[in-house]
């Protein structure tokens, strides 16, 4: 068996299989850095598919490591490697879509938007309409609104009328005012 000097410890024999393990884990550590590189260099060029690639890596290197590792190793680097992960997502992919924003506000989403319009004209208002206009509280609504507008129109109609009726008969008398003082 090794031996592994420590300061406080003179000699300790470790297991055969736990200094495999170790070294196991030190080998997968080594391949969850180089594809934390890899995801990196990924996310900044836009390659979201290769961050999947490395992810289902991870977790078949996750797997082939289990059968030499102990339940406690295996437990710890399943850790690592969501821990990893979800740091990766949070950090680089937040970083990315953040950056993108400009690019979807000002291009994509509007191209998107005008490419949509013609279909939702087409398809969707149509059907919106006849919904609305079979609903019979938008019927309501709508008489309601009609009455109220023949009734405003009514009510000028009597004013202007009302209003011309006063000048019709306010010309008249001065034109028979002034033909009564010249005969």
């Amino acid at each position: 068996m090794p031996t592994v000097h420590s300061p406080s410890v003179s000699k300790v024999k470790v297991p055969r299989i736990v200094a495999a393990g170790l070294g196991a884990a030190l080998q997968a550590a080594d391949a969850v850095v180089e594809l934390g590189a890899e995801a990196v260099n990924a996310a900044a060029t836009g390659a979201h598919s290769v961050m999947r690639n490395g992810d289902e890596r991870l977790r078949a290197l996750a797997e082939s490591t289990t059968g030499r590792l102990s339940r406690a190793a295996d437990s710890a680097f399943k850790t690592a490697v969501d821990g990893a992960t979800a740091w990766t997502e949070q950090q680089i992919v937040r970083r990315i879509a953040e950056s993108m924003k400009p690019y979807l506000i000002n291009e994509l989403v509007p191209e998107v938007i005008d490419g949509v319009m013609p279909k939702i004209r087409a398809d969707v208002v149509p059907v919106v309409i006849e919904d609305l206009a079979s609903d019979d509280r938008i019927r309501a609504m709508i008489a309601q609104q009609s009455r109220g507008m023949l009734t405003w129109s009514v009510t000028e109609v009597r004013r202007a009328s009302a209003e011309a009726d006063d000048r019709v008969e306010t010309a008249a008398r001065r034109l028979l005012g002034r033909r009564g003082s010249h005969g």
